[in-house]
């Protein structure tokens, strides 16, 4: 018999079980563990997976199609709203090296076109650097263009044999924001997707199930997308439709990185190697497009918040050492007050910039641009997921912001290398083109014969802008002008019709 009591033995009897659980669960984790060192050492999911598109198209139509005589190819009639002309011969010839660049307006050379965009000066700088190749560059621009847009236009162009993809993206991620973010997701499960996108197990087992999924029928979760671009500031009151509420950033910044690693295993399976490419962004010379205050600012104290943004920038438009000191202290003090309200961040930097506090100015730029209600640049979210994919995947990157940032007055991009909010001048897509060409070298898929090719290249690159013609800058200024009043929400599209949100 027991010595030990009825209550001993019973908390003897609990322990036992808790034992037996414990090892239980010990058991069945350890079959997870030996799964997932399993699949390490096999090679088994080292791409990531599908991540749960978030976005589909609700048709892809192709970008190119053959000539009548099948000679070449060229841009589909029904793509030339967004996309500027471009074709190239159907048959690869011997010696040629393809590259096709991929991504938005920057892309394509906006407010001008692709005769002056980095594409074509890319083409310039490589032929000037190696000779004895056919160097043939591709512009796939494509206007508002986002990253989920341009997945089908990277599968497409792998099967035009290509000897490198150039992606540029980043700007236009919340343009169709509305139709976008229909699909939310909590930030708790895009941060458990992420924790959990780290096992090669998982990403196993979401490849075959994606995979059995898609031969069954479309994904219930994507959102369906229009053929084309449905951009909000192309309506009439547009502008007024952007609210951080609507702003649904966890979900964009995961469906962009979902689309940077898609495209990145696209081009792994063709064997086909990847550039990708952080856009510039004005950030010393414009203001963000909306700002709004915090929701717990009562009117009255809105009204004082602009009262002192506005003795602030009679200060700082003084331009005495006294006003732009009294105006970094008023506005930092604002900036406490809603650190939401993106243009008292912007006009911090400004006034850091007067007082050449060089480093608190780029920060508070940088900001400005994050609390941007309306954001059409590229946030730095969206740079780190960019980042992020680059590190994980190994991708060869070209920081153009950056590039441009050191080219810039005061070390600050504006005006002096962009022509509005994101698009470079001539001489920074030239700058870009170097850039490119400069990590292709380092990459060794250049081997420059020619020493001086960079001062050739910009000999050329002169004396094609004198080439072309008036009409080529006449059209580019009045689209500029076109630009920025779309920017402010002055667009005359139709009205904008927003469907109800299901989630709210």
């Amino acid at each position: 018999m027991s010595d030990l009591s009825p209550s001993e033995n019973s908390v003897t009897t609990r322990g036992r079980r808790w034992k037996f659980r414990l090892a239980a669960v010990g058991l069945g984790l350890s079959v997870f563990v030996l799964f997932e060192l399993v699949c390490r050492a096999a090679g088994w999911g080292q791409q990531a997976g599908s991540g749960g598109h978030v976005a589909e198209m609700a048709a892809v139509r192709p970008l190119f199609v053959p000539t009548a005589d099948e000679l070449r190819y060229r841009i589909a009639d029904n793509r030339r709203e967004y996309f500027a002309d471009e074709s190239f011969d159907a048959r690869k010839k011997a010696g040629e090296f393809r590259v096709f660049v991929i991504g938005g307006s920057t892309v394509q050379g906006r407010p001008f076109s692709t005769q002056t965009a980095f594409a074509r000066c890319l083409e310039m700088s490589l032929q000037q650097a190696a000779s004895d190749i056919t160097w043939r560059v591709i512009n796939c621009g494509g206007i508002s263009y986002a990253s989920y847009r341009l997945v089908p236009i990277v599968e497409e162009c792998l099967g035009y044999q290509p000897d490198l993809i150039i992606v540029c993206t980043g700007h236009n991620e919340y343009l169709e924001f509305i139709t976008y973010a229909q699909a939310r997701r909590s930030r708790t499960v895009v941060t458990a997707y992420r924790l959990l996108d780290r096992l090669h197990s998982f990403r196993l087992l979401e490849i075959g199930l994606t995979s059995l999924l898609r031969s069954e029928q479309p994904s219930s979760d994507a959102v369906r997308l229009p053929e084309e671009v449905d951009a909000v500031l192309d309506h009439q009151g547009g502008l007024q439709a952007y609210c951080r509420s609507a702003l649904d950033r966890a979900t964009v910044e995961s469906g962009f990185h979902e689309n940077l690693n898609r495209m990145v295993d696209l081009v792994r399976e063709a064997d086909v190697p990847l550039i990708l490419v952080r856009p510039p962004t004005n950030q010393a010379d414009c203001p963000p497009f909306k700002s709004e205050f915090a929701a717990d600012l009562s009117p009255s104290e809105q009204d004082d918040f602009l009262q002192q943004l506005s003795l602030s920038a009679e200060k700082l438009s003084r331009g005495d050492l006294a006003g732009v000191q009294s105006a970094v202290s008023e506005l930092t003090a604002l900036t406490a007050i809603d650190p939401g309200y993106a243009l008292v961040w912007y006009q911090l930097g400004r006034a850091c910039l007067n007082a050449r506090q060089m480093e608190q100015a780029t920060q508070a730029f940088t900001r400005a641009c994050d609390e941007d209600v309306c954001p059409l640049r590229m946030t730095s979210a969206l740079e780190a997921e960019m980042r992020q994919v680059v590190a994980d995947r190994g991708v060869p990157f070209l920081d153009a912001h950056q590039l441009l940032t050191e080219l810039s007055r005061h070390g600050i991009a504006g005006d002096s290398v962009l022509v509005d909010h994101v698009h470079p001048s001539f001489q920074s897509h030239l700058e870009i083109a170097f850039g490119l060409a400069d990590l292709m070298q380092r990459s060794d898929w250049l081997a420059p014969s020619n020493p001086n090719w960079k001062v050739a290249t910009r000999q050329e690159f002169a004396a094609h802008l004198q080439s072309l013609d008036d009409m080529y800058y006449l059209r580019g200024r009045q689209m500029l002008d076109v630009l920025k009043a779309w920017a402010a929400g002055r667009a005359d599209g139709s009205p904008l019709q927003i469907e109800p949100d299901p989630a709210r």
